[in-house]
């Protein structure tokens, strides 16, 4: 499934550069959202199938991932900046998706409905457009060339190439999120465990080794001044898409331990703001690395 997910991101990149879309808009839109493809795919799956469970436990339980051990992983190899326009702008934006899920799942009785589905969606959309339209105007160039050479990092295929990946690359999410989601529901019947706890660990782990791999990658090469961002921007895509997509094939029912799952959600995004905000040297050390590795662990023997 991964495998599905980077081959499709691959032909997206040079299928936009074949059309002439600029370097930004393609990191900031088509490399971001191709991060999510693994958990939109099982989401599409799930919800068919009639899995609430597992969608909103994957979508909540892949957030939480991210925040903790993604952040907690790559700030023990190398500190992590924390870019304050992240601070200030999107981690407020992220907590704001977050109320409006809690509320939309509180709305009407226990269940996301379609319209509120496409509520998420368009709010996924609208993000989109004014993330594109504010980094289109950052003055700092730095941080533009980063996003620039990351994009350019990613190879330019031939046409016959693009075409074999993204076949490949359907084939592997369309069957790697089949087996996944299968297997995840008969390891919760043969064990007794709940398709919200599968989908908020075993799930989540499983479909954000992509941002966990990123996150180390970007580590080690000591290039973590966007980490931050594209975390906070790929879990505030994952609450829009994941959930909202979910619940427009078929409403989603938030019956069971929906409201403790995304308050604590919203609890580790304002402590990840304060720690930002207090630390004045703007970035996550090592023992603020196995701080949030640590509440990652506690957070999972909660569950358990």
């Amino acid at each position: 499934m991964v495998k599905g997910a980077d081959l499709l991101l691959k032909s997206a990149i040079s299928i936009a550069k074949k059309f002439g879309l600029s370097e930004m808009l393609i990191g900031l839109t088509i490399v971001a959202i191709g991060t999510s493809l693994p958990e939109i795919f099982i989401t599409i799956t799930s919800s068919i199938d009639g899995y609430s469970d597992l969608i909103i436990g994957n979508a909540i339980g892949s957030c939480i991932c991210n925040f903790l051990l993604v952040m907690g992983i790559s700030a023990i190899i190398t500190p992590v900046n924390l870019d304050r326009r992240i601070v200030r702008t999107h981690l407020p934006i992220a907590i704001a998706i977050m109320i409006l899920v809690l509320i939309l799942g509180n709305s009407n009785k226990y269940e996301i409905t379609r319209c509120q589905g496409f509520i998420l969606l368009l709010f996924s959309v609208i993000y989109i457009v004014y993330t594109v339209y504010k980094e289109r105007k950052i003055k700092d160039k730095k941080i533009e060339k980063e996003i620039m050479e990351e994009v350019e990092s990613k190879e330019y295929h031939s046409t016959p190439t693009i075409i074999i990946y993204l076949i490949l690359g359907l084939f592997g999410l369309k069957f790697g999120s089949d087996f996944v989601v299968d297997n995840s529901i008969l390891v919760a019947q043969m064990m007794g465990l709940s398709e919200k706890f599968i989908g908020m660990t075993i799930v989540a782990v499983g479909t954000a080794l992509p941002e966990i791999i990123t996150g180390i990658i970007a580590a080690r090469r000591n290039e973590t001044d966007l980490l931050l961002g594209n975390i906070t921007g790929s879990n505030i895509l994952n609450l829009c898409l994941l959930i909202g997509l979910g619940a427009v094939i078929n409403p989603l029912n938030t019956a069971t331990d929906f409201n403790n799952s995304i308050l604590i959600l919203i609890a580790i995004t304002v402590f990840l703001q304060l720690i930002a905000i207090i630390n004045k040297k703007s970035s996550l050390n090592k023992e603020h690395g196995f701080f949030l590795i640590f509440l990652y662990a506690i957070y999972i023997f909660s569950i358990i």
